[in-house]
């Protein structure tokens, strides 16, 4: 039986694709394997000589710049999937069944054991879970992830080459080419909610409930996964993997989703099986092999179309806003390009000044999430957390914060309105509700602020808007530019709202009390209003 396979990434997942085409000819012996690399490709790597049949960029594809530049790096390599498949049923066109795996996907077992769990289906979808969960933080990590994300994986597809099979390539290449993008509040997320149309449009689908496909962090509830010998591992870390067996079946594929440097899958994993000692062996052995591929070495590699060709990030909003804009498509067909005049990012500076300065740099978040959480405050507010470092179990308040406050809606700070922002960005990102029951500073609502809902315009407060308050005061943009403070609200918090400035533009000063010279906690008229009227998700002290 002849099995194409195929994936999709950019260069920081390489090392994880590059680990998958090294399962598929250890443990699928005679698939082929083709990298769809959303990126550009350096000296030094060559897919072929690393095992690949073939190598597609977007531009391979038939995609211009200007289409791909409507797509962040998530929504481009998944957008690229339709057309691949079609492509690839054109280039091995003598293949049984065509496999799309995501690249952190491994393969434990051959693959064609799939043929005979589709029967005579000509289409097989991998839902997310397979069974229901029984408590509530396996509800809200799990399930409700689902109905949002979509019922099945899309790091999995199984594709017969018969007239059914041929018809969905072709319908979800349309809807690819043309509504791929992480738009949960239109119901979209990339190319994982059309999939939940197939069962009811197409003929031939048959849904794989088997429990050896798809194994994930996020679906171990129910799977039973041992090994039933101890692995025979060599000293550079392979060996036999055929051993791992989940209920009564060989293990096919596991999908390593999230690791990497947020440690994710391990988080969530420790949630769900903390002391499976199989899983851990899977967990270790994978991670050798990519650190072996050279995943350190590439997994902070910024992807070329997140850059302008003078290395300028592109931001969110330019993208969105170059989407909705035929006219813009249209003027600017190279929006990549920075040299001359009459370029998107003259137009862009020109016509949207503030956009490209609200994302918080790498290098800074850190000291960013210390300049924006105020000690004094938090003990002030939650008398348990003052309990708790005077105690000596925690060494302080914002070692509480990482590790309770967060999932309490505590505070970080008096601009900060946890409560509020979980609701204005839970229709964002699912991070807000699976950061919240992990550990470390990434899994707290105020780093999820700095790296997601900033760039994206969701603030933590009635009133603020951080785009208005860099505009409207050049002097604090400056400061951001020269690194001396991170964020629009680490500026109000520490210095504007005393000085008076104002939050944003619907916040009328003249409306309120000024602040009385004897409240010295009272950050002016801003917090004296705070003080006395409060916020959405926040009651005044009044009440």
């Amino acid at each position: 039986m002849k099995i194409a396979i195929y994936t999709s990434c950019a260069l920081n997942y390489y090392a994880k694709a590059l680990a998958l085409v090294q399962s598929a000819r250890r443990n699928s012996p005679g698939a082929s394997v083709t990298l769809c690399l959303c990126d550009a490709l350096p000296p030094g790597i060559d897919p072929m000589a690393d095992g690949f049949a073939r190598c597609w960029t977007p531009a391979d594809l038939g995609y211009d710049e200007g289409w791909i530049f409507q797509h962040n790096i998530m929504e481009l390599c998944t957008a690229v999937k339709g057309r691949a498949l079609v492509e690839l049923m054109k280039a091995e066109p003598d293949a049984d069944l065509y496999v799309y795996l995501d690249p952190d996907v491994y393969i434990y077992n051959d693959l064609s054991a799939v043929a005979d769990y589709l029967g005579n289906a000509s289409i097989g979808l991998v839902p997310h879970i397979l069974s229901v969960e029984t408590t509530d933080i396996g509800v809200r990590l799990t399930e409700m992830s689902v109905t949002e994300h979509g019922i099945y994986n899309l790091g999995h597809l199984f594709v017969r080459p018969d007239a059914n099979g041929r018809a969905l390539a072709k319908w979800w290449m349309e809807r690819l080419d043309r509504y791929c993008f992480d738009d949960r509040e239109f119901g979209l997320f990339t190319d994982q909610r059309w999939m939940d149309l197939v069962p009811a449009v197409f003929d031939g689908v048959c849904i794989l409930k088997q429990p050896n496909l798809d194994v994930a962090s996020w679906n171990l509830s129910g799977r039973r996964i041992w090994m039933d010998a101890q692995p025979d591992v060599g000293p550079d870390g392979t060996g036999d993997e055929r051993n791992f067996r989940v209920d009564d079946y060989p293990l096919l594929t596991y999908h390593f989703s999230g690791t990497g440097p947020s440690g994710t899958h391990r988080r969530i994993r420790e949630i769900f099986d903390p002391a499976n000692g199989a899983i851990a062996e899977i967990e270790r052995r994978y991670e050798q092999a990519i650190a072996r591929n050279g995943q350190a070495r590439l997994e902070h590699v910024p992807p070329a179309h997140d850059l302008f060709d003078d290395g300028t990030p592109v931001a969110a909003e330019m993208r969105k806003i170059y989407r909705l804009s035929t006219d813009l498509q249209g003027a600017f067909p190279h929006p990549y390009r920075t040299e001359g005049s009459g370029t998107l990012a003259e137009w862009m500076r020109r016509n949207q000044p503030s956009l490209g300065k609200l994302g918080v740099k790498a290098f800074r978040l850190n000291r960013s999430f210390e300049e924006l959480f105020d000690a004094d405050y938090y003990a002030r507010t939650y008398p348990d957390a003052a309990a708790a470092v005077e105690s000596g179990m925690v060494p302080s308040a914002i070692a509480h914060y990482v590790a309770i406050g967060s999932g309490l809606f505590y505070d970080p700070n008096e601009f900060f309105v946890s409560r509020d922002y979980f609701a204005r960005a839970g229709n964002l990102d699912r991070h807000v509700l699976r950061g919240r029951c992990g550990r470390g500073r990434e899994n707290t609502l105020l780093w999820h602020y700095l790296t997601v809902g900033l760039p994206n315009g969701i603030e933590p407060i009635d009133y603020f808007d951080s785009r208005w308050y860099l505009d409207h005061y050049p002097d604090v943009a400056d400061a951001i530019r020269k690194g001396r403070i991170g964020t629009a609200l680490q500026h109000f918090l520490t210095w504007g709202s005393k000085e008076n400035r104002l939050p944003g533009p619907s916040f009328m000063p003249s409306l309120h009390p000024q602040p009385d010279p004897e409240q010295t906690d009272a950050r002016g008229a801003f917090g004296l209003f705070l003080r006395n009227n409060g916020v959405t998700g926040r009651i005044s002290v009044r009440d």
